[in-house]
């Protein structure tokens, strides 16, 4: 089975995240996804801790009946170097899944399949717009897996939010 690269911060794991690992499965590609900025938490921008993070895409994976790995990459601030650094977290893989430019590039460069993806329903579910609206006391759980909103409640993700920003 080949083995397909997911990347993201996962601030929080959302329905955008969720088909396009959907995706993968349907074509029978091994998800390994990888948690960017794993060292980053309690920010604005960086909310959840990598093992927030980690609980909330494995409540969800788990649902989905297949092989998967989750990975934590901690930033090196260094583009020509990531791809190598981040190998170093992983086993080998076959492709790489996003939506995102600079993944794109990077990983294309070092001679990676890149398998673009149409970003569905980008205004909605997209962590910034998500952690803007947890903040502002708007509608965000409609946009993300209803396991993950039960673990944001726990941990009191919202009001997280609001004091750090």
């Amino acid at each position: 089975m080949k083995r397909g690269l997911v990347l993201g911060r996962f601030q929080p794991f959302h329905f955008g995240h969720l088909e396009l690992i959907k995706e993968m499965v349907k074509e029978e590609i091994e998800p390994l996804i990888c948690i960017g900025s794993a060292q980053h938490s309690h920010t604005g921008e960086n909310p959840f801790t990598a093992e927030e993070r980690k609980e909330m895409i494995d409540v969800v994976m788990k649902n989905l009946n297949c092989k998967y790995n989750i990975f934590e990459i901690p930033d090196i601030n260094n583009y020509d170097l990531y791809v190598s650094h981040l190998e170093t977290f992983v086993p080998a893989f076959d492709c790489v899944y996003s939506g995102n430019p600079l993944v794109q590039r990077l990983f294309g460069n070092a001679g990676y399949e890149i398998i673009k993806l149409k970003m569905i329903n980008r205004a909605v579910w997209e962590g910034s717009a998500i952690r803007l609206a947890m903040k502002e006391g708007d509608d965000w759980e409609s946009a993300i897996p209803s396991q993950i909103v039960e673990i944001i409640h726990r941990i009191d993700g919202t009001e997280r939010l609001k004091t750090l920003s």
